[in-house]
């Protein structure tokens, strides 16, 4: 049985470089969509969801971080993995984008190998998330263990990000925000949007469902 393209959603202001994404990306069997800002991005959604978005941060009308913003509140679309391109001049937009849960980001300018990597790590995350989502959880662990809605956020753990991972084990091993903040260098505000985001991802009322979710899984 033949599988289906993979869908990529290119979001950038610069003619030249989005069309040469495009072509790339058409070349290695994958369906793409383009748009020049977020506005056009958002019309492109309403008609099919991509697999995996790629944003420039700085456009005009609408930039990438507005666009992220909705779409991580949006539960049709808070799941797909999303890629910034970004300058080098725009790192306090792009601590912006990862506070609130952008999966990578790529400095411009970029090698297509970069961007390629970038894309196929997203793509082994989403097999994963397949591999979940056909288990039955007839295990008798996952039956006796786990709720619906913890059946539900275990099938959903690989669409974490590589940072929200690392929170969650750090949740994991009880330290709190303050903890997390100190032992990873960032500030406690970081930590607590991670641990908002983890929640929303994987479908978690809070805090204290998450914790008893992780126990669960590590016990």
């Amino acid at each position: 049985m033949k599988s289906r393209k993979l869908k990529m959603l290119i979001i950038e202001d610069e003619t030249i470089l989005r069309e040469n994404i495009v072509d790339f990306l058409e070349l290695k069997n994958f369906k793409t969509y383009q748009a020049k800002n977020g506005l056009d991005a958002l019309e492109i959604l309403h008609k099919d969801v991509p697999d995996i978005i790629i944003s420039d941060i700085a456009m005009p009308v609408f930039n990438g971080i507005q666009l992220l913003k909705i779409i991580r509140k949006n539960d049709k679309y808070n799941h797909i993995p999303f890629i910034f391109l970004t300058a080098k001049a725009e790192k306090d937009d792009l601590r912006d984008g990862m506070l609130n849960g952008a999966d990578d980001y790529i400095i411009k300018p970029f090698t297509f190998d970069v961007l390629y990597n970038s894309i196929n790590t997203r793509i082994n995350r989403l097999k994963q998330l397949q591999e979940f989502k056909q288990n039955d959880f007839s295990l008798s662990k996952s039956v006796t263990l786990y709720s619906e809605k913890e059946q539900t956020a275990l099938s959903l753990l690989p669409t974490l990000s590589r940072s929200e991972n690392t929170i969650l084990k750090k949740i994991g091993q009880g330290m709190t925000s303050l903890e997390i903040a100190n032992e990873l260098n960032i500030s406690g505000r970081t930590v607590d949007n991670h641990r908002y985001n983890i929640c929303k991802k994987l479908k978690l009322s809070g805090t204290n469902s998450l914790i008893k979710f992780i126990l669960k899984v590590e016990s």
